[in-house]
């Protein structure tokens, strides 16, 4: 099953051996995410920021060099992580720029407050990429989904991205570029039946290691007949960019709204 932790030497680590702190660490601070990757590698994000690689047979791989090189290196204590991840936090914030802060931010909590049944949306996985090189004709950039959700209500796998404010609408990467990239993956039947087992793997997953406060068992099971989709979180900072979104984009794309100064980022097709 796609992207499932199936190395029995890593889950021993993780449940119940070195790992266990980390993995405790990342489940009691809402600012970290563990995400499933291919070859038994879970990682830990921050903002979007690979912080940590875990793997069953060797030391984990740290925060990457070009964010300390000019500072010191953050040194992984497996039995008292706390150090580790505060030093690689900073790290991570004074790299990156402000404007994608903000968005990487938002992706963030889109993922912390949707991770319950009592919602519509439960979100999975954050920058699910599918192998570019089995994608053809398609365009010359990599192309990643900032979020991959599971319409509960509808039983859809929902691949979304993320815009917030009307300057990230136009352009490379705008919402139309975006669009004719999901277009060249879908026609794909290689890329659909990946992608289901990659949420199945992901969901079986993140249950395993407790990721959730609820058994996602039954999901499982539900996503052998779900559709797959294609839609957009916009995230609005005033009434007056979600007004001209809705007037340009609201009819032509599936699209979930979010108030980006709201205390929760639940999604909903409607603020």
């Amino acid at each position: 099953m796609g992207r499932m932790l199936s190395n029995a030497r890593l889950l021993d680590k993780l449940l119940t051996g070195e790992y266990l702190p980390i993995l405790n660490l990342v489940k009691n601070d809402p600012d970290l995410s563990i995400e499933m990757r291919i070859k038994n590698q879970p990682k830990v994000y921050y903002n979007k920021s690979l912080l940590l690689t875990l793997f069953p047979n060797r030391k984990p791989e740290l925060l990457a060099v070009g964010y300390w090189k000019e500072d010191i290196q953050p040194i992984l204590d497996i039995n008292f992580p706390e150090s580790y991840f505060d030093q690689a936090k900073k790290l991570v914030e004074k790299h990156i720029d402000v404007k994608k802060n903000i968005e990487f931010t938002i992706q963030q909590k889109i993922s912390r407050d949707n991770n319950s049944l009592r919602n519509q949306f439960l979100v999975i996985d954050m920058e699910y990429q599918f192998a570019q090189e089995k994608v053809k004709n398609r365009t010359s950039g990599k192309t990643r989904f900032d979020l991959v959700a599971l319409d509960l209500k509808l039983n859809k796998i929902m691949l979304l991205e993320l815009k917030q404010g009307l300057g990230s609408l136009s352009g490379n990467a705008g919402i139309d570029d975006h669009f004719l990239r999901y277009q060249e993956h879908i026609i794909h039947q290689q890329f659909q039946s990946a992608l289901r087992e990659d949420v199945k793997g992901i969901i079986s997953s993140k249950n395993q290691l407790g990721l959730w406060q609820f058994n996602a068992s039954d999901l499982v099971l539900q996503v052998d007949q779900a559709e797959t989709d294609y839609g957009y979180v916009f995230a609005a900072h005033s009434t007056a960019e979600l007004i001209l979104y809705k007037q340009q984009y609201g009819k032509k794309y599936t699209t979930l709204y979010l108030d980006a100064q709201a205390d929760n980022y639940i999604l909903n097709d409607d603020i």
